[in-house]
């Protein structure tokens, strides 16, 4: 039996939320894996019903949270039955190298996490370690401070969030989550594939007028709408959605690893993932702005930002579209 675990961690690709920083965060085994994204996780999208209504447009990646990853071996526990059974359940996992995410579990509860105190909120997150002298797990996930880190809090912390979302009729699961073994290779042609239909995107097919998901790279098009109305009052600011730009900065750090690692895998340069560089860096400036106006709401920047978000997926088309036309004559 063990008196501590503190599993490793690889650096996530996407952790705006908490449910997408596991699927590359569990793989330090086998980083293999890290391909998988770069295969398969590139389209942005999001929901147009802020147009009508709601306050966020509740962007995000597609196939993008460690639910999604086929490379992982999954064991789920529901807890409605389990009452204080659960706790040598999650240690035994752990022993035995399995991280543990958790869903439905009330954040107000659990000590460090990011709504500890402030709000009833039935979040996620990710065990990675325990410690029996002091009875603490170890947390991955956003923190009070918002930052998206580990911490230890008491395991009683845990148990109190758990059974106050039981209370209010949620049951939660638990989930023993690891990486296989299986090595995963890059493929051009899918990265290919996958570029296209992220290119292949309009307000032909999207149209303001419609309803549902938007995908592709018009998604930036409509977080532009989405800023205006911020500016216009429509949408609150005590309403604001403060994750939209960050998720835009790391799809784009994700989109230009897939491009230099697709180069290297075919052995030549195209010059459009150096010219891509410029397209991450617009959009980390674009993030600090926004999170400035969302810390001091400063609406004065918000034309600005509005303006950058269009110029971005103007020159991101641009320079997508001459690697994908360069890609397809290579591999073709």
């Amino acid at each position: 039996m063990n008196k501590m675990v503190d599993l490793p961690l690889a650096v996530p690709m996407y952790s705006t939320y908490n449910f997408q920083g596991p699927c590359i965060a569990v793989t330090a085994e086998n980083p293999s894996i890290r391909n998988w994204i770069l295969n398969e996780v590139c389209i942005l999208a999001c929901n147009r019903s802020f147009l009508t209504g709601r306050t966020s447009p509740d962007v995000f990646v597609v196939k993008s949270s460690w639910k999604d990853n086929p490379y992982l071996e999954k064991i789920e526990y529901t807890l409605r039955f389990s009452d204080g059974y659960i706790n040598p359940v999650i240690h035994n996992l752990l022993d035995h190298g399995y991280y543990v995410c958790f869903d439905n579990m009330d954040d107000f509860y659990i000590k460090g996490k990011s709504w500890y105190h402030k709000r009833h909120l039935a979040h996620d997150g990710m065990i990675c370690g325990y410690n029996r002298q002091d009875k603490t797990y170890c947390i991955y996930a956003y923190d009070s401070n918002w930052i998206y880190r580990k911490f230890w809090t008491p395991q009683r912390c845990f148990d109190r969030s758990r059974e106050a979302s039981q209370k209010n009729g949620g049951c939660g699961e638990i989930y023993g989550v690891r990486a296989k073994p299986d090595q995963v290779e890059l493929s051009p042609k899918t990265v290919y594939k996958n570029m296209q239909e992220y290119l292949d995107s309009s307000f032909e097919q999207y149209p303001t007028d419609g309803e549902g998901i938007v995908y592709g790279i018009i998604v930036q098009e409509y977080l532009a709408i989405y800023i205006g109305k911020l500016y216009d009052g429509s949408v609150p600011y005590e309403r604001t959605d403060s994750r939209v730009l960050r998720l835009l900065w790391e799809h784009k750090k994700v989109m230009l690893e897939r491009m230099i690692a697709t180069e290297k895998e075919l052995s030549f340069e195209t010059g459009f993932a150096e010219k891509y560089k410029k397209v991450v860096a617009d959009a980390d400036w674009l993030r600090m702005l926004y999170a400035s106006h969302h810390i001091r709401r400063r609406d004065e920047i918000l034309p600005k930002i509005q303006n950058g978000i269009l110029k971005l997926k103007e020159d991101e088309e641009k320079i997508l579209t001459g690697f994908v036309n360069c890609l397809g004559e290579r591999i073709q």
